[in-house]
């Protein structure tokens, strides 16, 4: 309320006027009563009612604000239309219509925002003239603006019920305000687009987490509906993702264990199979059960240890192991030998493990035991397809006209290398591509009767944490970047939510865990998504491919799917921001690396633990040796800057100036002490051989926004010990919660309440006072036989200062540009207590 009579006392000076104004309507903008009426939301009555009451409220009720306390508007006064008297306050214009002097738009201003009470209007009046009345009524502006406050609040009671519809389920307001015209071509061609990207992706994505590729499908379908109505961001693409799908590949096998099959859609057993496919839909009931808990609870904060330096290391990290564990594809490697050449080989029967560490992968890829295995048909169609998707990529970013071809390419690769094998057969000798094989046909069915027992139950929660944790850094960060691209507003908690309930459902329709898609969001951005309804066009195209065309990807060979994982993962390779990290931030760019080469060389778990036990501790670091700071007063000025930063800053012989640039609490108290000590040993050393004895340390505690008990014991023997060596401790600019300690701890009568200070440069002036009164007397002259040197020191304090003095011990007066120096109202200058 405070904020808004504030503007309105700088609408009443005399000083503002509108000259602009020229509105032959006394209603005001359609958008000023929206926002008004956007608290409306909160009331008992719905919206339409509230602002019919508020229209007729500040029709019939015109009110003419001066800057006088009482002036008066003749009735009959009558003005062009647009014309402002001088002296009319800003905003306000009169109708030629009217009979009275009517304020409208400004008085329509008062009614739009909330009202502040302030010391400038306090003088001001509102002159309201009475309808039939020939006097004049005289209102104070803080009866009028509480008045006014009073009907806001009541109308702001409750919520509607499709308000609470909207809160929970945004795409509810989007239908209501749906431009169906524009709105729908739009988000027609934008879901056409990605879900003709992520149809190929999709499956590519379930073989690389060990699933039946049909289940990529599925995640595509049925989380990207309930997403699209919970969701809050109008372009993040939700799907199954290659992160992911490594995270679930790399540890259910080891949770569960049992081997992943060679291939999911046609497994040699079956029942180990099942129980993988119901560890990963267990998994994904977790994760989203820990979305939904976070999204409610608003426990987001926690995903702030991991850095942008963590995350860029691990997606970097990981798009190495991703990439090289789909390298065997092209290559023609045969997951399974056949029984001959394992029993002649002394093989395992599950003898290339999926996302082991890239060392191990790359001496399985090169090494002699599997060189008779290398298929040069597949290694080049391989090739040609990774070429071909990367082209379609560039093209696309570099010309916005041909934008679509990005999305189009991983369909391409699906529809030209499905032709090429089925004209020339190569799934047959003497070729013997492999190929997808038999996809079930038809919508999900139901796994509820996978959520119980849940074996193994430490272990799924632990992995569901890991992929929480990474799934909503992801979304979040794409969300936002999206939103700010297009120029709205996310909410991370619904977010949340959305993610959260759409896993859940998912999860009862043989879905894995599912997030947003760097690669497919940006598709929908780019062909210009206008809302969540491109999700749903999406869904939509995913749902007639399960029912009419899983047929067709029979003979889609594996080596394109791992053509179109390979260049999906390009795109995570972040070699710009190693050299960027690398010029900005040694700490981050160490951060980094850590993260790329453990999660590379020692595995996704490990390396993620690794890296954000090491980002924690810089952090515990970083507040356990807080900067400090000796301060010096640039010349002219009152303001005073760290003396290594701006060495033209002076400082002042027998004062030392230091600020703390964090909270004093007990992991940091200790340092804090030491480098504060280490700054008056370094001052006494520079002073004592002119004479010159150190007098008064002021600490400056504009950034120590808390302290603690380990701090306020320091604070108690850092005063004793200085007063005991002759030294006052001057405190500056201390917050509220650290004046209400220092009182509890009844430390303001120790240090003495005339030593403390709202400013560093009260607090200076204040000390420059009583030093230059002893050093005028002589008292910190060592020689009583070379009283020059007195004389001497009082001059150089006075001009360090930057203050003129009448004498020695004469009067002081300011310095003709800084007015602030010794300002003798000290009282202003206290802290209050």
């Amino acid at each position: 309320m405070r904020r808004f009579l504030g503007r309105a006392g700088r609408a009443f000076s005399p000083d503002r006027q509108d000259t602009s104004n020229t509105r032959s309507d006394p209603s005001p903008p359609e958008v000023h009563t929206s926002e008004a009426l956007e608290g409306f939301s909160r009331s008992s009555m719905s919206p339409v009612e509230a602002k019919q009451e508020f229209e007729a409220s500040s029709s019939s009720n015109h009110t003419e604000l001066r800057p006088e306390d009482s002036v008066t508007m003749p009735s009959t006064a009558k003005k062009p239309l647009g014309q402002t008297s001088p002296d009319a306050p800003f905003g306000s214009s009169s109708d030629s219509a009217s009979t009275e002097g009517s304020f409208s738009y400004g008085h329509r201003q008062l009614l739009e925002e909330p009202l502040m009470v302030g010391n400038v209007t306090e003088r001001f009046k509102v002159n309201r003239q009475q309808e039939g009345a020939g006097d004049n009524v005289t209102v104070d502006v803080k009866e009028f603006v509480l008045k006014q406050n009073q009907r806001f609040r009541r109308v702001r009671k409750t919520w509607t019920w499709f308000d609470w519809l909207n809160y929970f389920i945004p795409l509810a307001g989007v239908l209501r305000n749906y431009q169906w015209r524009t709105d729908l071509l739009a988000d027609l061609a934008s879901g056409l687009s990605v879900g003709a990207m992520v149809i190929p992706q999709g499956m590519s994505y379930a073989k690389l987490a060990g699933l039946p590729n049909v289940w990529g499908l599925y995640g595509a379908f049925v989380p990207v509906l309930v997403y699209a109505g919970l969701g809050s961001s109008r372009q993040l693409a939700v799907g199954p993702v290659a992160v992911t799908s490594l995270l679930l590949g790399s540890n259910i096998k080891d949770i569960i264990d049992a081997p992943i099959q060679d291939n999911p859609n046609t497994p040699h057993n079956a029942y180990a199979q099942e129980q993988y496919n119901i560890a990963c839909t267990q998994v994904a009931l977790i994760a989203g059960v820990i979305y939904t808990a976070v999204g409610i609870l608003n426990l987001g904060w926690v995903t702030q240890f991991l850095s942008h330096s963590v995350i860029g290391g691990f997606m970097t990290g990981a798009s190495l192991i991703i990439g090289l564990s789909q390298v065997k594809f092209l290559f023609g490697y045969n997951m399974r030998p056949d029984p001959a050449s394992t029993a002649v080989l002394k093989l395992p029967n599950i003898s290339f493990p999926r996302h082991d560490p890239i060392h191990k992968q790359l001496g399985d890829l090169f090494g002699s035991t599997w060189t008779p295995y290398f298929k040069w048909r597949e290694f080049v169609m391989g090739l040609c397809w990774i070429i071909l998707l990367q082209t379609m990529k560039q093209i696309g970013q570099r010309y916005s006209r041909l934008k679509l071809l990005r999305a189009l390419g991983p369909l391409t690769v699906t529809i030209i290398s499905i032709a090429i094998m089925n004209i020339w057969g190569l799934m047959k000798a003497p070729a013997s591509i492999r190929v997808v094989g038999t996809i079930p046909k038809g919508l999900p069915g139901s796994t509820v009767r996978f959520f119980s027992p849940i074996n193994d139950f430490s272990g799924k929660i632990g992995l569901a944490i890991v992929v929480c944790l990474i799934d909503v850094l992801e979304s979040i960060s794409i969300a936002r970047a999206l939103a700010l691209r297009g120029k709205y507003d996310i909410r991370p908690t619904q977010e949340l939510r959305g993610l959260g309930v759409a896993n859940i459902i998912g999860a009862m329709f043989n879905c894995y865990t599912t997030t947003g898609s760097f690669s497919r969001s940006a598709v929908s951005a780019d062909t210009g998504s206008r809302t969540q309804v491109f999700g749903i066009v999406s869904a939509i195209l995913v749902m007639i491919v399960l029912l009419v065309l899983t047929p067709v990807f029979k003979y889609m060979p594996q080596n394109a799917q791992g053509a179109i994982v390979i260049s999906a993962v390009f795109s995570l390779f972040n070699y710009t921001e190693w050299w960027f990290l690398w010029k900005v931030n040694k700490l981050d760019w160490l951060v980094f690396n850590t993260a790329l080469f453990c999660v590379a060389f020692l595995g996704v778990e490990i390396g993620l633990a690794i890296a954000i036990g090491l980002s924690i501790a810089i952090v515990l670091y970083k507040t356990a040796f807080p900067h400090t700071a000796v301060l010096g007063r640039l010349p002219q000025t009152s303001v005073y800057r760290n003396v290594k930063q701006y060495p033209e800053a002076k400082q002042i012989d027998g004062l030392l100036v230091m600020r703390v640039d964090a909270p004093i609490y007990f992991a940091n108290v200790i340092p804090i002490r030491e480098a504060i000590a280490k700054y008056q040993r370094r001052t006494l050393r520079h002073i004592t051989p002119r004479g010159i004895a150190l007098r008064y340390i002021i600490l400056d505690m504009s950034p120590v926004t808390d302290i603690d008990a380990s701090a306020v014991h320091w604070l108690k023997d850092w005063i004793v010990d200085l007063k005991e060596r002759s030294m006052q401790p001057v405190l500056a600019n201390p917050s509220k919660q650290v004046m209400r300690l220092l009182n509890n701890a009844n430390l303001t009568p120790l240090l003495g309440e005339e030593f403390i200070f709202v400013r560093t440069h009260d607090a200076v002036q204040h000390c420059t006072e009583l030093l230059v009164e002893e050093q005028a007397k002589g008292v910190l002259c060592p020689d009583p036989e070379n009283p020059k040197l007195a004389e001497f020191n009082t001059r150089k304090t006075i001009e360090d200062a930057g203050v003129k003095l009448g004498g020695l011990t004469g009067g002081v007066a300011p310095l003709g540009d800084v007015d602030l120096y010794l300002n003798p109202n000290a009282d202003a200058r206290k802290v209050k207590r």
